[in-house]
């Protein structure tokens, strides 16, 4: 949680709040600023998430290209439209025993 004080500025630091699933006083917040059926369940919510990164990531390269459509990007960014977007696969997190 620190770490974050580092890239934003102080207000905005003071604005930030961490919720953790199994932290009842992150329960509440959350159910202060979400309806149950739009919190996932792992904070108190009855919406049941399915993340599939692949797919989120091809979301997210045809928004991409929405978006330099309708801004007008240069030339080279133009020619990219046609190819097929590339999406890395979900990063895969090893955690190495502390020594």
């Amino acid at each position: 949680m620190q770490i974050v004080k580092y890239f934003l500025d102080n207000k905005t630091f003071h604005k930030v709040k961490f919720v953790y699933p199994k932290n009842k006083d992150s329960v509440e917040l959350m159910r202060s600023y979400f309806d149950d059926e739009n919190l996932p369940s792992e904070l108190g919510g009855k919406s049941i998430l399915n993340y599939n990164h692949e797919e989120f990531s091809k979301i997210m390269a045809q928004d991409d290209l929405k978006c330099a459509d309708y801004w007008g990007t240069d030339e080279k960014l133009t020619n990219h439209r046609h190819c097929a977007a590339e999406v890395a696969p979900e990063p895969v997190c090893s955690e190495t025993p502390a020594t």
